[in-house]
């Protein structure tokens, strides 16, 4: 994400860039997506021009705001698919955060499989302090990531808190002091995500989201039809074979 001049604000030419490069990603021989802001911020958050229907990059119209059924059927249509999107595409998502993590930025970055930040981020969800409440995820992906009682403090106080923080309470997976060791860190699990086979890392994350809260006996159930497919692919007998022989697969994806 790239518009300094905004602190990464995030307006229509981001969202689009974003959902465009997620598409081609998607079609690509890559393995692990790192998602990540310009300079020294992640997102300082939406945009507020794009409510406002006053957005220069762009010809979309702001939402009708003093019609709930409007703004609800844009909000799904024009803002969510985006962020389902990272969550449906069966590569992992690294969220990479220094600086404001605010906002819809801080929701981007929920919809990550992956959040390493620097320990002085600042993270806030301030939505309420505007007399609203998160609505991109702020609320169902937070607890899900970092249970109720934390979510109920990040989304219902809309106070500002840092990396150390953030990682007591799980938001993010974890922190490091300087830009050098955050991507020394990144790189780390991009490295074991990349030795891991592709199809079984894609379909896990798939199954991890899909099965989440759902009846045990379910997922007992998932995860045995996802390995009988798994157990079907070049990449299980490459993976047998190398550690029967004690060297690293040539992973194919097939």
């Amino acid at each position: 994400m790239n518009r300094l001049e905004k602190k990464n604000a995030i307006n229509w030419e981001v969202l689009y860039g974003l959902e465009k490069a997620i598409e081609e990603v998607e079609q690509s021989k890559t393995r692990v997506i790192i998602l990540t802001g310009a300079s020294d911020f992640f997102s300082s958050g939406i945009d507020l021009n794009i409510l406002a229907g006053q957005d220069p990059t762009s010809k979309e119209r702001g939402p009708d705001l003093s019609s709930p059924p409007h703004f609800r059927y844009y909000l799904n249509t024009k803002l969510h698919p985006v962020l389902i999107k990272i969550a449906k595409i069966e590569k992992p998502f690294i969220a990479r955060i220094e600086g404001f993590c605010f906002g819809l930025g801080f929701e981007l970055a929920l919809a990550c499989d992956f959040r390493f930040a620097l320990e002085n981020a600042k993270f806030s969800m301030p939505e309420v302090k505007v007399g609203i409440i998160p609505d991109c995820s702020g609320t169902t992906r937070l607890a899900r990531i970092c249970g109720i009682a934390n979510a109920k403090d990040i989304a219902l106080t809309g106070r500002i808190f840092d990396g150390f923080e953030a990682y007591r309470m799980g938001v993010v997976n974890g922190i490091a002091k300087n830009r050098e060791d955050l991507d020394l860190l990144v790189k780390k699990y991009t490295d074991e995500l990349i030795d891991s086979a592709p199809l079984a890392v894609g379909l896990g994350k798939k199954l991890i989201d899909d099965v989440y809260g759902q009846n045990f006996e379910f997922g007992l159930e998932m995860e045995g039809l996802v390995n009988s497919q798994l157990l079907q692919s070049k990449d299980f007998m490459t993976g047998a074979m190398a550690r029967l022989q004690k060297q690293k697969p040539k992973w194919k994806g097939k």
